[in-house]
C-alpha cells in the first residue's frame, strides 16, 4: 500500500484530479471508472469505496470546482451595499475565476447541458436568488434601474463573461499576435462600460 492510499484526503484528491482530467477529456459517457483508476494510480474498487458510482464521482468533480466560486460570491454579497459597484465587482470576480480556472468553463457547459438537479445546480440557484435579492434592494434604493427584472440582469452579466471564455480562442484569432491577457483586459473593460452604463437609473 502506498503512502497516498494510507492518506484518505490525499487519495480522494488524487481520484478527483484524475476524474476531472478523464471526464473533461472524454466526456461523461466515454469516461470509465477503469480509466480514472488507472490515471489516479489506485484500484477500481477504491473508487467505489470513496464515491460509490461514476455518477457520484462526476458530481463531486463538478461540485469541487464550482463551490470555490459560489462560496466567494456569497461571502461578497453578505453585508455589501446593493449597488452597481457590488455587481461590477461580482462580474470581475467571475471573469478572473474563469480565466484562472479554464477547466471550469467546460464543467459549466456540462452542468447546464445536463440540467440535473444536483449539488451544482442547487448552489447556482441559491447564488442567483441571493444575487437577485441584492439587485432588487439596489433597485428599491434607486441605485439600479427598476424597469429590468433582477434575474435578467444577473443572467446577462453571467452570460457576457461565460461566452467570452467559451469562444475566446476564436475571437483571439482576430487579434493576430496580440497578447491574450491584454485582449482579456480590453474585453472586460469594454463590457463593464456597456453593461453597467446600461443598468444605471434613467
Amino acid at each position: 500500500m502506498t503512502a497516498r492510499t494510507r492518506n484518505p484526503e490525499a487519495t480522494r484528491a488524487a481520484i478527483l484530479d484524475a476524474a476531472e482530467k478523464i471526464f473533461l477529456g472524454k466526456g461523461y459517457g466515454e469516461a470509465s471508472m477503469s480509466q480514472i483508476a488507472a490515471q489516479a494510480g489506485v484500484t477500481k474498487s477504491l473508487l467505489h469505496h470513496y464515491f460509490g458510482s461514476k455518477e457520484n464521482l462526476w458530481t463531486e468533480v463538478k461540485t469541487r470546482r464550482f463551490s470555490i466560486y459560489v462560496d466567494h460570491q456569497l461571502a461578497m454579497l453578505e453585508g455589501a451595499d446593493p449597488d452597481v459597484n457590488l455587481l461590477m465587482e461580482s462580474m470581475k470576480t467571475y471573469f478572473h475565476f474563469l480565466k484562472d480556472n479554464p477547466e471550469m468553463v467546460r464543467i459549466l457547459a456540462w452542468v447546464f447541458l445536463e440540467r440535473q438537479q444536483d449539488t451544482c445546480m442547487t448552489m447556482d440557484q441559491g447564488l442567483m436568488e441571493a444575487g437577485a435579492v441584492k439587485v432588487a434592494e439596489g433597485q428599491a434604493r434607486g441605485e439600479i434601474r427598476a424597469d429590468i427584472n433582477p434575474h435578467f440582469i444577473l443572467f446577462t452579466m453571467v452570460g457576457i463573461v461565460q461566452h467570452w471564455f467559451q469562444d475566446r480562442a476564436h475571437v483571439l484569432e482576430r487579434f493576430d499576435g496580440a497578447d491574450p491577457d491584454t485582449v482579456d483586459q480590453a474585453y472586460l473593460g469594454d463590457v463593464v462600460k456597456i453593461f453597467f452604463e446600461g443598468i444605471l437609473p434613467r
